[in-house]
């Protein structure tokens, strides 16, 4: 299917829209996101994403270019994770109790 046809079936809010679009860009962006993350389930979860932002904001948007809108949204949607990913491993809130510990051994 032609992207201007999907385009059009997210302006008449058809559930196909979505289905037509992990058909023609679903390893697209998988792959695009794979090459952020490095792991398959947090890829898979911010193309899922990507989808519903995709529905969401088509209209009022009309990207004159489905596939470099939706690799937008996946690049965006994949740096974020790594973003949260990475602040989890640095310690997540860890420092705010450790620091509590602290104040009650020194006065």
């Amino acid at each position: 299917m032609e992207d201007e046809a999907i385009v059009e079936l997210y302006w008449s809010r058809s559930e196909e829209a979505v289905r037509q679009t992990a058909e023609k860009y679903g390893g697209y962006c998988l792959a695009l996101s794979m090459h952020i993350l490095d792991s398959r389930q947090d890829a898979e979860e911010c193309v899922s994403d990507a989808y519903l932002r995709a529905w969401t904001t088509i209209p009022p948007q009309r990207p004159n270019s489905l596939a470099a809108y939706l690799a937008r949204i996946a690049r965006n949607l994949s740096i974020d994770r790594l973003r949260r990913n990475g602040a989890a491993k640095r310690g997540g809130g860890a420092m705010d109790a450790a620091l509590d510990e602290l104040g009650d051994v020194v006065s």
